[in-house]
């Protein structure tokens, strides 16, 4: 296990300096200089629908997840991935070679792509129902996965989910200084990937709703739910989905939110109201009720309030 730690490390680290697009290809490229495989597929999906929604394989064709999903039912391991989640299973703990050999997803799935050792291991989150499913692959027929490399694909797939999904967010994340948590979400609601935080104000608020899908309307780019400010924005066919508590600023009203933008710009009284069209003496009435609601008493306190 000496060499595991700094490969746990390395799939953190890097999250920064590598593209999101080829972050699985090079983590799974790291995990091999671990274990020695010939071929290997990471997929995630959900379990509503038990499809994936994204693959990532090394030396296999790209429709290869497919084909597994299109034999599902006849997959042995199937049953005992899903009985044992979070365990690292073999192929041949669960059905002998004999056996193996002679079945007919051997013949319609693994034999054509020469797959003859297969070691899998799922990893599902309750909170968001998304699971993710690492199998790795030998062609050698000789050449047995040991038990040290089942130890050390259990404990990968942990981090190597954790990782991903942080450089995920990162690379999304255009403002550094975004205090909100994220998601990201297809138009019915279902979680592809989603922050802890975002899950932990999903609970504490909706705790009484389904929370294994977004339960609200994405194509509002702006709403107030509760006690949250939700943005949505469409990123191709799935949406971020961004979600914060409502810091006291929020509780103003529209129009209160608009002197409070003029102030902290620097204007004056008539340059606001002629902004607004309002009179002067309006803006400073609002102002006052600004000050009351926020407990403050003047603009140099407004401006520290606001750039928190």
């Amino acid at each position: 296990m000496q060499m595991l730690e700094p490969l746990i490390s390395r799939l953190y680290r890097s999250t920064k300096d590598i593209d999101i697009e080829h972050y699985r290809h090079w983590a799974l490229s790291e995990v091999q200089t671990l274990i020695s495989f010939d071929a290997a597929i990471w997929s995630t999906g959900h379990l509503s629908t038990r499809r994936f929604h994204t693959h990532t394989t090394i030396g296999l064709p790209r429709h290869f997840p497919d084909l597994l999903l299109e034999n599902l039912g006849i997959n042995p391991l199937r049953k005992a991935l899903f009985n044992k989640v979070g365990i690292a299973i073999d192929m041949s703990d669960v059905i002998d070679d004999e056996a193996f050999y002679d079945s007919e997803i051997y013949h319609r799935v693994f034999k054509p792509h020469q797959i003859h050792r297969i070691l899998s291991s799922i990893h599902i989150c309750r909170r968001t129902g998304i699971y993710t499913l690492l199998s790795l692959y030998r062609f050698n027929p000789e050449e047995h996965f040991r038990d040290q490399e089942k130890q050390q694909h259990q404990r990968l797939l942990y981090h190597l989910v954790e990782a991903a999904s942080h450089a995920c967010f990162m690379s999304l994340k255009s403002d550094q200084n975004d205090h909100a948590s994220h998601a990201i979400c297809d138009r019915q609601g279902v979680y592809h990937e989603a922050e802890p935080q975002f899950m932990d104000l999903i609970e504490q608020n909706f705790a009484d709703q389904n929370l294994t899908r977004f339960p609200f309307d994405l194509d509002q780019q702006e709403q107030r739910v509760a006690d949250l400010i939700v943005r949505s924005e469409q990123l191709g066919d799935l949406y971020r989905v961004s979600i914060r508590e409502c810091s006291t600023l929020d509780r103003l009203t529209s129009r209160e939110q608009e002197v409070v933008a003029g102030v902290t710009q620097g204007l004056s009284f008539k340059q606001i109201a002629r902004k607004l069209e309002l009179s002067p003496s309006t803006v400073s009435n609002h102002l006052y009720r600004i000050y009351q609601k926020l407990n403050i008493s003047n603009r140099s306190e407004l401006a520290d309030l606001v750039q928190k």
